[in-house]
């Protein structure tokens, strides 16, 4: 009995951490909305802020659900109560298939996702980037912050933008140029990306809104737009963003999985010892 109880306090410490990192990350989406910027490249019917915020609370109601079936299950342990373990049980089984089903809904979601994204961003950069009010402005300022974040330019490469609506416009309005400016090489090449540490605890307690693919700085910015390739290297990102965003979504996706599945196990072993905890306590009272 007293190493069955041990073992379900373990279990449901393990649960509580698995929440409070769940609402750790739930939280920390919300300090730092700039990852609503790249979901906005892969869901357009919904703005960035009204993405990164479903996603966060959603992470915030599932570590506080958490959070409260690991005290059910401190509870049922400490008073020996049938009946509390027994609604302990009950809890952590409806958690773990809710999990299991997340884990393969977004999982699923990820694979459409990313079945002719390719497409679809080439589609949208060709007929939609740009500034002026008639065009797609939070897919642009999206875009924008990939090219920004992972040093690449366009969806295959930095000659994506020749003819596209923005390259046109740009013809007829007298400003020429190959590239936008977050193609370009960067004066501060330390400058952090919004998504780093420092940079969201700088927006969050000293109320600074740094957003610098807004407002690029380029190096040299008549050499990233000369059209000759030796004459802008090093001073134009040439690599398209298309793996780079994919690889950014698997690899978050594969996190939350990761996250579920963890945290299903240890529930699962968690709901086993309750079992053997149960008929222990029974067989006690049947003596």
């Amino acid at each position: 009995m007293k190493y069955l109880k041990i073992t379900l306090f373990v279990f449901n410490f393990l649960i509580w951490l698995a929440g409070c990192s769940v609402m750790f990350l739930g939280t920390w989406l919300l300090m730092d909305p700039s990852k609503g910027h790249l979901l906005n490249l892969f869901l357009p019917n919904m703005t960035p802020h009204e993405t990164i915020h479903l996603i966060a609370y959603s992470l915030l109601g599932l570590g506080l659900t958490v959070l409260t079936v690991g005290f059910f299950g401190c509870r049922a342990a400490f008073h020996e109560n049938q009946c509390i373990l027994a609604i302990y049980m009950s809890m952590q089984i409806a958690l773990i298939i809710t999990e299991l089903i997340t884990a393969a809904v977004l999982g699923l979601m990820t694979f459409r996702i990313l079945s002719g994204l390719e497409e679809r961003l080439a589609t949208r950069l060709a007929d939609h980037y740009g500034h002026d009010p008639r065009s797609d402005i939070p897919f642009s300022h999206s875009l924008d912050f990939a090219q920004f974040k992972f040093n690449c330019c366009g969806i295959h490469g930095d000659k994506d933008y020749n003819g596209t609506a923005w390259w046109r416009h740009g013809q007829i309005s007298g400003v020429k140029r190959e590239v936008p400016l977050t193609c370009c090489v960067l004066k501060d090449i330390e400058v952090k990306n919004a998504g780093s540490p420092m940079s969201v605890i700088s927006r969050v307690f000293y109320r600074t809104n740094e957003q610098p693919w807004l407002h690029p700085q380029p190096k040299d910015m008549a050499a990233c737009q000369v059209e000759d390739a030796v004459g802008h290297d090093g001073y134009r990102h040439k690599d398209g963003c298309l793996d780079k965003i994919s690889n950014w979504l698997q690899c978050e996706s594969f996190t939350l999985v990761f996250l579920g599945m963890s945290m299903a196990g240890i529930q699962t072993f968690g709901i086993i010892t309750s079992a053997f905890l149960c008929r222990t306590i029974r067989d006690m009272h049947a003596e």
